[in-house]
């Protein structure tokens, strides 16, 4: 590689902070806008391009000067206000905007006679102008509007007239300055003579300096890492105008001081004009000056507010995704009316032999066709809670915990089920399915039972001429009818006690007849009659008998079905929730639903407020509670400052930097991980190690771009990685993706052949969040450099490709027809499941939480780079929740109250399934699988999940004691981890002289430990 040379150049122009950030010769500055023909039209929303205008004919040509434009596209009216004595008229702007810088050029009175004209092709009619001449009164008026204003100058103070799309060359070569400012342009830059550079200014500042000579473009800079300037002297015609900079002052110069008084303004009126984003003072600086050399706006940020569950798309998948069936096989009786939903709590029921349970928390569900002939509803309480030891791989707590399954505290049946019994399955939405049970198929003899995440009854509605039984895998002791107050009119309340001591509500609801039941002679409850439309609700009875009463307030109705929505304001502050659709109805006019551990910390006050008091042990997540509710709410504060850049929360600020001698070994290693050939690292393997490896080459990119700012290296990498990435793009990899028509996704054709386990089982949409996690990281990177060294156009371009991973894994809306409702991450449980197409008698599983939120994370930025702000949002959301959830069901610190003790000495749950926690991997026992899975890919994001005391835990009780021992890829994951509570020990490990990269996983690279360990070291006080 030929760039060492110049990435040590950077290293060490930004240890000593020279006095400039960038060398006015072309081919130093770190990125220069491509050069097109005038002809070319890029007028497209977002680009800014330098156009050639030898053959522009509307613009002035004598100088041969270059125009420099940034598009955006947009339809604001805007009114002109009183420029001086002379009202302008209205304009309207439409279309594009252009904003166009040309060279330094000035006439006598320190007007641009070239050029440095900001136009529209709008513009209707600007009136006229008889003086160049305004009052600093009158210019603070102007500047003081909200959305527009404009200045008129000329250099001959002739009358101006520009009507759209009529310029001409003398209009516009004799027009000084005009400045159009509205809110719909929402990114331009400030024009800097070379000589005039600043010396310092914010991280992302857009600097475009004019060369020394006419003849050369202007040369465009963005500044990836610097230190804030609060003053800048002697730039008189260079002011910074940034939101970064809160204050920055300049001095007159001899270019400045001839022009005329007439022009020169106050202080307080310049901060006025420049006031879109920052302030800025002078002493003395020439007001025409400032114009001709400084847009009034720098680039903005704006936040988001809105809906966060807008759909991504509804256009069909790209055409390269070819269109196949999925090989597994639907049973009879399973239909949808939209994609399969492959990774919920009720996969199991179209799986297999369609007998293994499911848990809608509190409870667990099961079809029982085999013996009792129903549908049974189970729970189990602490008490019930089998701790394992007997697998001897903890060494301070359990190996495993679980409660029993297959065991019916009631079951729903009739009295005519037997082995002829069969089960339908319909209405798979996100959050909720419907399972109809009936003898031989009967179209009219059926029980419905409407299974939604957080029920607080388990319902089914009778049909036809069925009787209804309730069975029990216990005998059933007694059954009492209770009186209650609170019951809705039409509804009965039952008991029934078992031979196990436990107790359930059974309440019956009827409209227009009233059911009877008794324990008949096979020991189960039976009504004495069928009643069409009968409602049986059942539920576990409350160790406070007191508490009953909000069971028979909510009895009578039932939710159908939840949907999760959600919105953000101004990009922070966020609310999401489940509102429940219901039938029936009750005394209280809701139903009652019950809240996870995760949800409680973060409850809306309208929801606290409906709150009963009745808490349920679930089977792997601790205790719910219940709430008499159709919406449970949720608050969240979304944590923005996590971006491209190393992040911790023990960071001092938010600005990271690095040594001299940190960036001079990191130019090292750089070069040494960039030998290998990208594109063939990625080349005829799996989907999920050529994702790991495209990620580990765009982590080093971005060292490249934004720590060593090196442009010819930059390039380079940026063009080697967008080439491996069109091997999956253009669909040329070991395993081509398909769309599956049968169950609705974008998935690998490696399991179409029969090998189930090929390709880690993604074609059974097994694993997908992790995998595609890192491509659309990958993605975010390449998208984010190229919009600052390459031509800006790579993210548009496979914007459709990428997005289909992106839908296929957290589809938000179903107003997409293509894809389900967020097939991997469960908004109610807070996480994502795996496992896919595989049935379990445990349930759906989670085991690398880590890659789980990298998905979410690199959602995130992917939504960032294609100015998809409700993805970006929804991506910190999802973030947001998984802090909550991880740190109560997954990473244990030691004051962990949600799981049990023998749980919790572990540190880390393992496999988490619904209804087991297994301290194990699916590929080996050993303390760094089962702890690392957890851990990689460290990112900046990592710090938000694994914070540092619970790391510091960790280490302390499994990880210090085997660290020295390990001699493997684990061993770099391990360190980098580290780097989230100790980054100076972490960094010494990763910059020691003698380091191996056999310490270092396949989807790590030197390059990005040294340059995350190191920012954090640099930036943490230990």
């Amino acid at each position: 590689m030929l760039f060492l040379s110049t990435l040590y150049k950077t290293a060490l122009v930004l240890a000593t902070a020279e006095a400039s950030l960038f060398n006015n010769k072309r081919e130093d500055n770190q990125n220069t806008t491509t050069i097109f023909p005038s002809a070319t039209n890029y007028h497209s929303a977002g680009y800014n391009v330098t156009y050639d205008p030898s053959s522009f004919s509307s613009v002035d040509t004598s100088s041969s000067s270059l125009l420099n434009i940034y598009t955006n596209t947009s339809t604001v009216k805007t009114t002109v206000v009183t420029t001086g004595t002379t009202t302008l008229a209205p304009i309207t702007l439409t279309s594009t905007v252009h904003v166009s810088n040309t060279v330094d050029t000035k006439d006598a009175t320190g007007l641009s006679t070239s050029g440095n004209v900001v136009y529209s092709e709008s513009i209707v009619n600007l009136g006229a102008q008889s003086s160049a001449a305004t009052s600093a009164s009158s210019l603070t008026a102007v500047a003081g509007q909200a959305s527009s204003y404009v200045v008129v100058s000329s250099a001959n103070n002739a009358n101006v007239a520009v009507q759209p799309d009529t310029r001409t060359t003398t209009q516009l070569a004799t027009t000084a300055v005009v400045v159009v400012k509205t809110s719909a342009v929402t990114k331009t830059h400030t024009i800097y003579k070379a000589s005039h550079t600043p010396s310092t200014t914010a991280s992302g500042t857009i600097i475009t300096t004019n060369p020394t000579s006419n003849s050369q473009p202007l040369i465009s800079n963005k500044i990836s890492s610097s230190s804030v300037a609060l003053s800048v002297t002697n730039t008189a015609s260079s002011v910074v105008v940034t939101g970064a900079i809160s204050k920055s002052t300049t001095s007159s110069d001899s270019t400045a001081s001839s022009a005329s008084s007439a022009s020169s303004a106050s202080a307080a009126s310049s901060t006025s004009i420049a006031g879109c984003l920052s302030s800025y003072s002078s002493s003395g600086y020439n007001l025409t000056s400032l114009v001709n050399y400084t847009n009034i706006c720098d680039e903005t940020e704006t936040t988001f507010s809105g809906n966060l569950f807008d759909k991504i798309s509804d256009d069909a998948p790209p055409s390269i995704f070819t269109r196949e069936e999925h090989p597994l096989s639907i049973p009879a009786g399973v239909f949808n009316d939209r994609p399969y939903e492959t990774n919920k709590f009720y996969a199991n029921l179209f799986l297999s032999e369609q007998t293994d349970p499911i848990w809608s928390y509190p409870y667990g569900l099961f079809y029982d066709k085999s013996s009792k002939y129903g549908w049974g509803v189970s729970y189990s309480d602490a008490a019930d809670e089998i701790l394992g030891t007997d697998v001897h791989i903890s060494t301070k707590g359990a190996d495993y915990l679980t409660t029993p399954v297959g065991v019916a505290g009631l079951l729903y049946s009739a009295t005519t089920f037997d082995s002829g019994i069969s089960m339908t399955v319909s209405e798979m939405k996100d959050m909720s399915v419907n399972v109809k049970l009936a003898q031989d198929n009967s179209s009219t003899d059926y029980i419905d039972i409407p299974t939604v995440q957080g029920q607080g009854f388990i319902t089914a509605i009778y049909h036809g001429s069925l009787i209804p039984e309730l069975k029990s895998s216990m005998a059933i002791t007694g059954l009492t009818q209770e009186a209650s107050s609170a019951l809705a009119n039409g509804t009965s309340k039952f008991k029934a006690t078992l031979s196990n001591g436990d107790s359930w509500l059974v309440y019956v609801t009827s409209s227009n007849s009233v059911a009877n039941f008794t324990i008949n002679s096979s020991n189960y409850i039976q009504a004495d009659s069928a009643i069409d439309g009968l409602i049986i609700q059942v539920a576990v009875a409350p160790n406070a008998t007191s508490s009953e009463s909000y069971y028979d307030m909510t009895a009578g109705m039932y939710s159908t079905k939840a949907t999760v929505n959600g919105e953000v304001t101004d990009g922070t502050d966020a609310t999401y929730g489940f509102t429940y659709s219901t039938s029936g109805s009750s005394t209280s006019g809701k139903p009652l639903i019950f809240a996870l551990p995760h949800h409680l910390s973060s409850l809306s006050s309208a929801t606290s407020k409906t709150a009963t008091g009745i808490a349920l042990q679930s089977t792997t997540k601790g205790v719910m509670y219940g709430f008499i509710a159709d919406q449970l709410l949720m608050t969240e504060t979304l944590n923005t400052a996590i971006q491209f850049a190393p992040w911790s929360q023990q960071l001092n600020s938010t600005e990271v930097s690095w040594t001299s001698d940190q960036l001079t070994l990191l130019a090292s290693v750089a070069e040494s991980d960039l030998q290998a050939n990208i594109k063939d690292s990625v080349s005829g393997i799996d989907t999920y190690t050529a994702g790991k490896l495209l990620d580990k080459f765009a982590y080093i990119l971005y060292v490249l771009s934004d720590v060593l700012q090196d442009s010819n290296a930059t390039v380079t990498t940026l063009e080697s990685l967008k080439e491996a990435y069109a091997v999956f793009t253009s669909n040329s990899q070991e395993f081509p993706m398909m769309y599956d028509t049968k169950f609705g996704g974008v998935t690998t054709t490696a399991n179409n052949d029969g090998d189930m386990g090929s390709d880690y089982g993604a074609g059974y949409y097994n694993d997908h969040h992790f995998h595609y996690g890192y491509f659309v990281h990958a993605a975010a990177l390449i998208g984010y450099v190229d919009s600052k060294y390459g031509n800006g156009t790579w993210a548009d371009s496979n914007k459709d490709w990428v997005n289909s991973l992106v839908r296929d894994v957290a589809n938000p809306s179903e107003d997409d027809s293509y894809f389900p409702v967020s097939r991997m991450f469960d908004w109610f449980n807070g996480h994502s499941w795996a496992a896919g197409l595989f049935t379990s008698g445990a349930g759906k599983n989670e085991e690398s939480t880590s890659e789980d939120y990298n998905f979410a994370y690199g959602m995130k930025l992917w939504g960032k780079v294609i100015g998809d702000s409700a993805m970006e949002s929804r991506g910190d959301l999802m973030i947001a929740i998984m802090k909550r959830s991880l740190n109560d069901y997954f990473y244990y610190s030691d004051d962990n109250t949600v799981e049990p003790s023998e749980i919790v000495a572990n540190k880390v749950s393992g496999i988490f399934y619904e209804n087991k926690i297994a301290y194990t991997t699916f590929f080996g026992d050993n303390v760094e699988y089962i702890h690392g899975i957890h851990m990689l890919p460290l990112t900046p994001v990592s710090s938000e999940m694994r914070g540092p005391t619970f790391a510091e835990e960790e280490w302390n009780d499994y990880l210090s004691s085997i660290i020295d021992g390990l001699d493997s890829g684990w061993t770099g994951i391990l360190r980098l981890n580290q780097a989230l509570f100790n980054p100076s020990s972490s960094y010494e490990f990763f910059s020691q002289s003698d380091f191996s990269t056999k310490w270092l996983d396949d989807g790590q690279s030197r390059t990005w430990c040294l340059a995350f360990s190191g920012a954090l070291a640099n930036g943490v006080s230990q």
